[in-house]
């Protein structure tokens, strides 16, 4: 079965899905970047911008018939949905409607522009951009999920926006024999697809050709203190890491540590402090083995949940000070993730806004970036701004 580039985890979550190991990379994936914005990349190591594009588009040429096809990630499920017929489409998702249009405007117009390969990524626009008034200047606009990117008519940017039928930003590109067996990769090449007339296409590259999101040498030193305080805490950390692993398992100690942390993210609060995160977690846990009580009802299912919860409170009393140092890794990583995001969410091509309704915009930055390292994807993303926006921004898909 080909596998699709379907989920990508937060630098910082690493730690805890993945135990020492993870921290290590994580560790890894910040030297890198370091180095990239200092002007000194080393092997290994590519950038790409996250577009808050919708829905996920995967489009090339069946290896198997040497027939164009379009279709979303299910055609890289069991039943899969590939589509090469405009009648295809309507079998596998009606007429009318949002995605149905979105793919049958990805037939018609996206076989100029890949003749060979198979590319996924985020479209962008159809038939939906606009003309209007954005902070005095005349823009056209479009609003794929959560951000309006907007660009200005008299550019060439702008133009080629204006001219065409469909817009999308490919990430990944996949190769293989057969359909069922493709393997998935981030080095997308500019060759690779053609962008033009009716079609705007870019490539998620990570572009910084100003420096603008150039360390300097004392936010280079700043970047690096966080680096190592993330180093430090993950050396006193690391046995516990690799202990709590269940390979998320439910009501687990690493699984609830993602739940509890990410709770954190919707409420939009920041991670207090090391004891407070203690505390709070020591509550969460309570809290969701109450919750599984209320769900079982014979005596026998009732004391395996006590004994499993028993047991998980005994090794966190035990490994307390371990723990707490795994709760500093995580806050060490995000840290440290974040001085990066600042420096490069100044780089975009295209204006990007918030629409509160009523034609009143925010100015709002990149969802986030993702850093490939030796093959590996992580996701460098600004959490609280961009997850505030999914729940505060009304959705349109």
């Amino acid at each position: 079965m080909a596998k699709a580039n379907k989920h990508l985890d937060h630098l910082e979550d690493r730690i805890i899905l993945e135990g020492s190991q993870g921290g290590r990379d994580a560790i890894d994936v910040l030297k890198k970047m370091g180095a990239l914005l200092s002007g000194k990349p080393g092997p290994g190591i590519a950038v790409t911008t996250k577009w808050d594009g919708a829905p996920a588009i995967v489009c090339g040429i069946d290896p198997e018939d040497n027939k164009f096809f379009v279709g979303t990630k299910s055609v890289f499920a069991k039943d899969a949905k590939i589509c090469k017929t405009p009648e295809d489409i309507v079998k596998f998702y009606g007429t009318g409607g949002g995605l149905a249009d979105k793919l049958q405007a990805s037939l018609q117009y996206l076989p100029s522009s890949v003749s060979r390969g198979i590319l996924q990524g985020d479209l962008m626009f159809t038939d939906d951009k606009k003309e209007e008034t954005i902070d005095n200047e005349r823009m056209i606009t479009f609003r794929p999920n959560t951000i309006t990117y907007a660009a200005n008519p008299r550019t060439q940017l702008g133009r080629d926006i204006k001219k065409a039928k469909i817009g999308i930003v490919f990430h990944t590109k996949y190769t293989g024999d057969k359909m069922s067996d493709l393997s998935a990769s981030f080095n997308v090449d500019k060759t690779d697809f053609t962008t033009g007339n009716e079609v705007w296409a870019e490539r998620a590259e990570f572009q910084d050709i100003s420096g603008v999101a150039s360390f300097s040498p004392p936010d280079r030193n700043k970047y690096d203190a966080a680096v190592r305080m993330a180093e430090g805490s993950l050396s006193q950390s690391s046995r516990v890491a690799d202990m709590i692993q269940s390979g998320k398992k439910p009501l687990q100690i690493d699984t609830e540590f993602l739940k509890f942390f990410n709770n954190y993210v919707k409420q939009g609060r920041e991670i207090p402090s090391v004891q407070k995160a203690y505390d709070d977690y020591m509550r969460h846990l309570n809290d969701e083995f109450n919750k599984a009580y209320g769900k079982v009802t014979t005596e026998k299912a009732i004391n395996k949940k006590t004994e499993m919860w028993a047991q998980q409170i005994f090794f966190i009393l035990k490994n307390k000070g371990e723990i707490k140092m795994l709760i500093a890794t995580y806050m060490n990583l995000q840290k440290a993730k974040m001085l990066l995001v600042d420096r490069m969410k100044k780089i975009s091509s295209l204006r990007l806004f918030v629409d509160r309704g009523g034609g009143d915009y925010e100015a709002t930055t990149p969802e986030g970036f993702v850093a490939i390292v030796n093959g590996q994807a992580t996701k460098l993303i600004d959490r609280m701004e961009f997850s505030k926006l999914n729940f505060t921004v009304p959705k349109i898909w």
